[in-house]
């Protein structure tokens, strides 16, 4: 039927067409609305208010927009806290894309505020990308040193991360770490990691120290401990699905830098070459070393990220070089080997010292033995677990030979080579 031959259609459709127009002229009104309170000097001055109230409930802390300038292919910040750490944006802004390339800088000269790391730094960049990829390059100032760094981030979640090190100096780091330290070290290095934000992560971790001056600090006991555990789980405790396939390298010339976090004095200098690898379920370490001297390999085994295997093999350490490793004086010389086992219930090693000379002075002083300086060897096998561990062995030196048989305590073990002694 032809609508103009039907008064009623007609007036349907005339009515219809009015109600579009209106639905248009309306929808029209709004976005012209939105695009004066938004993307005009009048819309900006209208919303600065709001974004301040907005970002300051979100860092905290009172802050100052002082420009806010948006536009469909443009935008322009500068934000200043109550303790003068300064924050720039400027760049292009698309309206339809929703991609954003802008050059930034930042004096985080002053702990709180916009600083919520409470660590003074200075960083520019550039930031380029939408919600969906954001990409961030840049170069920051801190500790004395330089950090450039190159971020890939989905959803605003970090996945692709490449930072490297430049001669950042670790007296400063020590002290944002609120640790005792006196040294003149710098720090160096390379991290390149891929997958974070699925949890599949690979790469490669280089790290070295180069140290001119150290003396030993009083060590703090926070009476904290580390947990391993804590870097895979969530608030609650749970283990996250996680894959790991990494490279570590690390080279310090002087390990005392250290004691803070081993909890022992420690001195000498050591270079470590390891592979971090598998999943959740199951994590292996590799490592390599050549410490007090040695050729040095260990491997340790987790499952549900709890150790279940170590395994220790030290070739030819420097016994002399090991002690003072500890930072003490060496009662005796010698080429120290050992190889250990322990499935966490049972342990199995053995300890062998060749060419080995005592050293009278520092045994007398140290350990209330006296005895003329003599050479010796030794070969010493353990098993042991929770509850007993028993010795076997041999020991001979220019002043006589004692067999070590089935001895299950450390005094009777020591008993046994002190007879070997005048």
């Amino acid at each position: 039927m032809d609508p103009r031959r039907n008064p009623l259609m007609k007036t349907a459709l005339i009515r219809i067409s009015r109600y579009g127009l209106k639905l248009f002229l309306a929808a029209l009104a709004i976005t012209a609305l939105l695009y004066i309170m938004v993307f005009t000097p009048l819309g900006n001055r209208l919303v600065k208010p709001l974004f301040q109230t907005v970002l300051s409930a979100y860092v905290n802390a009172p802050l100052e927009v002082q420009t806010f300038s948006l536009n469909p292919n443009s935008l322009h910040l500068n934000i200043r806290d109550e303790h003068n750490n300064l924050l720039h944006l400027q760049g292009k802004f698309s309206l339809i894309t929703q991609n954003v390339h802008a050059m930034y800088n930042a004096d985080f000269s002053h702990n709180g505020g916009l600083n919520t790391l409470n660590l003074p730094f200075k960083t520019s960049g550039v930031i380029n990308g939408n919600s969906d990829i954001m990409n961030l390059q840049g170069v920051s100032e801190i500790w004395e040193g330089r950090i450039s760094y190159r971020m890939r981030m989905y959803d605003f979640k970090p996945s692709d991360v490449q930072i490297s090190l430049i001669d950042i100096h670790y007296q400063n780091l020590m002290q944002w770490l609120e640790l005792p330290h006196e040294s003149t070290t710098l720090l160096t290095g390379e991290i390149n990691l891929k997958g974070l934000a699925h949890r599949d992560v690979s790469g490669v971790v280089a790290l070295q120290t180069q140290t001119r001056h150290f003396s030993p600090s009083p060590i703090i006991d926070d009476n904290t401990s580390f947990d391993f555990l804590s870097l895979f789980t969530d608030d609650k405790g749970k283990i996250q699905p996680f894959r790991l396939n990494l490279t570590l390298k690390a080279s310090a010339n002087e390990l005392g830098i250290f004691e803070q976090f081993a909890m022992l004095p420690l001195r000498g200098n050591a270079d470590l070459r390891a592979i971090l690898q598998g999943d959740h379920h199951r994590l292996v370490l590799e490592a390599k070393s050549n410490i007090a001297r040695s050729a040095s390999h260990a491997r340790i085994h987790w499952k549900r990220l709890r150790p279940s295997y170590i395994y220790l093999d030290m070739k030819h350490a420097d016994a002399a070089t090991l002690f003072y490793l500890f930072s003490r004086s060496a009662p005796i010389e010698g080429k120290l080997s050992v190889n250990a086992e322990s499935n966490m219930t049972h342990t199995a090693g053995k300890i062998s010292l060749l060419n080995g000379l005592t050293h009278p002075d520092i045994l007398k002083r140290d350990y209330r033995i006296t005895q003329p300086k003599s050479h010796f060897t030794t070969s010493i096998l353990l098993n042991a677990t929770p509850k007993t561990i028993h010795y076997n062995g041999t020991f001979s030196s220019d002043l006589g030979r004692t067999t070590i048989d089935d001895t299950t305590t450390h005094k009777g073990m020591l008993r046994d080579l002190l007879k070997a002694l005048p």
